[in-house]
């Protein structure tokens, strides 16, 4: 004869079970197990977990039966908040809080609550960048070797993000956080953002609940192809003044505060990458007078960067012994310039500085929302300067129109004069001139596009939470990249990397926690990411324990493609850096020690080998036009 089972004894069994079988699901149970009230933190080899055996009693009348509920997943005990923040194309100089003479107060407030991190780098342009800062591998591993638009039919540069790879959102989603993606999507293939889908490579179908922003490489702020979810959705029409910047930073405080009333116990992620500060420049009309009257770019690009890396050094952002790299013949000096190019010039620069201020201004409130919702002290924030060099795609003169760029169209200094009143309007879609983009990656060479030079590639990067990160206002100079944003989150959070997901076996995370670096007594501490390569439209790097062998870019940036690529593997001059002593790779040593620069070669080879970087590809204008999927495809009638 069978009894009805109190919930208690349930529990127990229950419990012995859940960790004891194959396919068990809990790791940690609070509460009484089978009551409603019941919590369960899981082991996170398998996502989503195996549903858990009906733990209760059924007879034939439910008096004489025992309910019994699942118990739902809740992440590890204290796993915090998570504010991961990055935005677009800003250039490592560019910042006040890592030495630019733009003021972004709110990243200074984070770096006097925790750390600057001075030699963490991207992979040089967008949609890479952020393939992989949310799976924790590199780019090609996850078919982003170049822009999604410029995708071709090989596994590393597809625009693909393979199912084996999944994203942080989809594991903290599957281990109980509430899950955001705010502002720019450029990891959705082109050919999929479309309402026809499919959607399962939009932020919802890679295991972010909830998505406000938008799909491809940039848009206008004033009136973007804006989504919520996988709905497209026009807020702006009818709302004169109505900017991106500020309705996404409303969007995700109402975000927060609606998690928070709704489930206070349960943690979020929220990803939050702006569209600023990518082409176009759009900020508000205040900010722009706001700048204007700073007067910080009269003097011209050449002046700016001498500011900068005094700045830099003063600050301790370079170290004493870091040099200032030349300027390039292939740009003017400012000197040089007649009266109507500074004036137009300048007036680009104030637009651009607008767009960084006001982007940190929106930050700052996402960031004083945390505070106000009593949440900080429970919440790690990553605030990312860029998700690759400071952009050269507005060319010599710059131009109110960033698609003219992309078409191969110089736009004449006395045109662009036209649109000066208008630059940054809605009725401008705008991009500086290349000198400023080379004097926002002071202290480096190069800019944007170019993997090869730190101009590239260096982001400075602040990272906070208080009681847990206690160096206030410390720096910290070890390597690190995109790739070890994921592992860091997962140990912060006590969450382990999944085996599989969604019944497929995934493969490891390839980037390295930062967590060590958070300890004052590690502030120097030898870097634990030893080894990383770099490649982007040919050009290629490879970084290993304090030396950098690189290839000199053989097709300017600023160009457009136009110029005919040379050989992909004979057509580079090699260069040897010992940036542990020299950080803005400005002594070359290649000449002098041919066996060590041969040694980088050898190894850059082998880690393309096992990262999907082959074929090597530096064709740039011609990718676009590549056949690729699309809805397309043998149409010949539109209705």
């Amino acid at each position: 004869m069978c009894t009805v089972k109190p919930f208690a004894t349930i529990a127990v069994l229950s419990l012995f079970w859940s960790v004891s079988s194959p396919g068990a699901i809990a790791q940690e149970v609070t509460g009484v197990l089978g009551s409603p009230e019941a919590t369960t933190t899981i082991d996170g080899k398998q996502l989503p977990p195996p549903d858990p055996a009906f733990g209760g009693v059924i007879k034939e009348r439910a008096d004489q039966s025992t309910p019994w509920w699942p118990p739902r997943i809740v992440p590890p005990k204290k796993a915090p908040n998570i504010l991961l923040i990055m935005t677009d194309d800003q250039g490592f100089g560019a910042p006040g809080t890592f030495g630019g003479v733009i003021p972004t107060p709110a990243m200074d407030r984070l770096a006097a609550q925790g750390l600057r991190y001075t030699n963490f780098h991207s992979t040089a342009i967008c949609s890479s960048t952020r393939a992989a800062i949310i799976t924790g591998r590199n780019h090609h591993s996850v078919g982003f070797g170049v822009v999604g638009e410029a995708a071709t039919g090989f596994p590393g540069y597809d625009s693909i993000i393979p199912k084996d790879k999944g994203t942080i959102g989809k594991i903290l989603t599957e281990n109980g956080y509430a899950t955001s993606w705010f502002g720019k999507d450029h990891n959705t293939p082109f050919y999929e953002a479309t309402q026809a889908g499919p959607f399962d490579h939009w932020p919802t179908g890679y295991g972010f609940e909830y998505f406000y922003g938008f799909v491809g490489g940039d848009t206008s702020q004033w009136q973007p192809n804006l989504f919520r979810n996988t709905a497209a959705i026009y807020p702006f029409q009818g709302n004169p003044g109505w900017n991106l910047e500020t309705a996404m930073a409303d969007d995700a405080i109402q975000y927060m505060k609606r998690m928070k009333e709704t489930a206070p116990e349960k943690p979020f992620f929220v990803y939050y990458v702006p569209g600023a500060t990518h082409a176009p420049h759009h900020p508000t009309p205040e900010w722009i007078d706001k700048i204007e009257d700073m007067h910080l770019f009269d003097d011209g690009w050449n002046k700016l960067r001498e500011t900068i890396f005094a700045n830099q050094k003063r600050l301790g952002i370079m170290p004493e012994n870091a040099e200032l790299t030349p300027w390039p013949d292939s740009i003017p000096e400012w000197d040089t310039l007649d009266f109507v190019q500074k004036k137009l010039f300048i007036r680009q620069m104030n637009v651009y500085a607008a767009y960084l201020a006001y982007a940190d201004h929106e930050i700052g409130r996402v960031i004083q929302a945390v505070d106000d919702l009593g949440e900080r002290e429970n919440t790690l924030i990553f605030y990312i300067g860029g998700d690759n060099g400071a952009s050269a795609e507005g060319g010599q003169n710059g131009t109110p129109n960033e698609f003219t760029f992309f078409n191969g169209v110089t736009v004449p200094v006395k045109d662009q004069l036209l649109w000066y009143p208008f630059w940054g309007s809605d009725r401008t879609f705008p991009h500086f001139s290349v000198g400023w983009a080379w004097a926002m990656s002071t202290p480096f060479k190069w800019v944007k596009q170019v993997a090869s030079h730190f101009g590239g590639t260096a982001q400075g990067m602040v990272i906070s939470w208080p009681g847990k990160i206690t160096d206030e206002g410390g720096i910290r100079r070890q390597f690190g990249h995109v790739i070890d944003i994921v592992p860091t989150l997962l140990e912060a959070t006590g969450i382990p990397a999944p085996q599989s997901i969604d019944g497929i076996a995934q493969k490891p995370i390839e980037g390295t926690s930062l967590v060590y670096t958070w300890d004052k007594a590690n502030a120097e501490a030898p870097t634990r990411h030893t080894t990383q390569y770099f490649e982007m439209l040919g050009n290629r790097a490879i970084y290993h324990d304090g030396w950098v062998g690189l290839t000199v870019p053989a097709t300017i940036p600023w160009e457009a493609g136009t110029a005919t690529p040379p050989d992909v593997i004979t057509g580079y001059k090699w260069e040897l850096y010992h940036v542990d002593k020299d950080p803005t790779q400005n002594n070359d040593l290649g000449a002098a020690m041919p066996e060590k620069l041969k040694e980088m070669q050898d190894l850059f080879y082998s880690e393309a080998a096992k990262y999907q970087v082959l074929p090597l590809d530096n064709s740039t204008l011609a990718r676009f036009i590549t056949p690729r999927p699309a809805l397309t495809a043998g149409r010949k009638v539109f209705t």
